[in-house]
């Protein structure tokens, strides 16, 4: 459940990065929005499109609830090293002063890149983690909520919580 104060009613094009969009109708998806170069890029995070990214700024084609300022975590237990196994798409790498989700663009057929949805991290130098599962929170302790797992099999699925 959301509090009515935890979200709002909008474009694509009005959400900040660590916004995790909702859909409100068969026709919108559940995207997350991060970015790439400064500039806000949106995430599918399930569909036919999962994990494909495009440029989000000034998109009002695409609505639903945006809920701001959530919270990625990373499930230690599906950890793997990026350097010696390549990552499959969905996967949250963290890498130098980042952590970013591994993707490919809207328009791309082969090849993959990443949006990143934490920068200013302590520096990880030449090392970097990869990590299969991770999910989407809001609240902190008792009042901690799921709302987005990204499982170790690659499927999406929104939380029931």
């Amino acid at each position: 459940m959301l509090s009515p104060n935890e979200f709002t009613i909008g474009t694509l094009g009005s959400a900040a990065p660590l916004s995790l969009i909702l859909p409100r109708t068969k026709y919108e998806a559940t995207m997350l929005v991060g970015h790439v170069d400064k500039a806000p890029a949106a995430v599918f995070l399930s569909g036919e499109f999962a994990f494909r990214y495009f440029p989000s700024t000034a998109n009002d084609s695409w609505r639903g609830l945006i809920i701001p300022g959530v919270r990625v975590e990373v499930d230690e237990t599906s950890v793997f090293d990026p350097g010696q196994t390549s990552a499959p798409l969905g996967a949250a790498i963290r890498t130098d002063t980042r952590l970013a989700i591994r993707v490919k663009s809207e328009h791309s057929l082969t090849g993959s890149s990443a949006v990143t949805l934490h920068d200013e991290l302590a520096s990880a130098g030449d090392l970097g983690a990869g990590f299969t599962k991770w999910q989407i929170a809001i609240g902190e302790g008792p009042t901690k909520r799921v709302l987005w797992q990204k499982s170790d099999e690659g499927e999406a699925a929104k939380s029931s919580a």
